[in-house]
């Protein structure tokens, strides 16, 4: 696990995220397989089963797209609320519509390396992977192990599993998925708000951040 990290890890039964997709966006188990549900409904539509990148933005803009009071959306301010926020002293701004992702397997990479911060300006905020399905190899989020290093690795997670990481420094993206097993995933940012001129509780996330990038946000 790179140094500027932490892993959070819930309980799945208190929120099922795959259980929700699969019940009432994908209609499809298990959710790892989605790309082989795809292939069929492509078929029959298109008269080809070739999946590429546009198949990843169509099936995430299904997530995307769904309505503030989905059960999804419920499930992930619930989560933050509950989970995340605790854990920074309950004191916490985070995105309302988090970014959904798909990277269906036997496709291309879905993102290129970059630094968040190159485009939010946000040096303050925590990036927040969450995974419904197991990250490994090919289908997973990709970082540097440290500032500036370029030795990108996988980050290897499993549902109920939350990788929270400086991704405004930390350089990251995606390689082809070689896998057989599809990604469904959402990420967020979030900053630790301060009460009276103080930083609440939080973690070494950002802690360890060289002089060079601006230190220690917080502090």
């Amino acid at each position: 696990m790179l140094r500027n990290a932490q892993i959070l890890r819930y309980d799945l039964a208190a929120f099922p995220f795959p259980v929700v997709l699969e019940c009432t966006v994908f209609k499809v188990q298990p959710l790892a397989e989605l790309h082989q549900h795809w292939r069929r409904v492509k078929a029959k539509r298109q008269g080809t089963d070739e999946l590429g990148y546009a198949d990843n933005l169509a099936l995430r803009k299904l997530m995307q797209d769904l309505p503030d009071d989905a059960p999804l959306y419920r499930l992930y301010h619930r989560f933050v609320r509950n989970v995340v926020g605790p854990v920074f002293g309950g004191r916490i701004s985070y995105s309302s519509r988090p970014k959904m992702r798909i990277h269906l397997a036997g496709t291309a990479s879905v993102s290129t390396w970059h630094r968040d911060v190159d485009v939010t300006h946000r040096p303050d905020q925590i990036n927040v992977f969450l995974p419904f399905t197991p990250c490994f190899g090919g289908n997973a989020l990709w970082c540097e192990s440290g500032y500036g290093a370029r030795d990108y690795c996988p980050i290897e997670l499993m549902p109920g599993e939350a990788y929270l990481f400086d991704g405004g420094y930390l350089a990251h993206g995606t390689v082809a998925n070689e896998t057989e097993v599809t990604r469904c995933s959402l990420d967020f940012r979030f900053a630790v708000t301060r009460a009276g001129g103080v930083a609440a509780p939080w973690s070494r996330i950002l802690s360890g951040r060289p002089a060079s990038l601006g230190g220690d946000p917080l502090a």
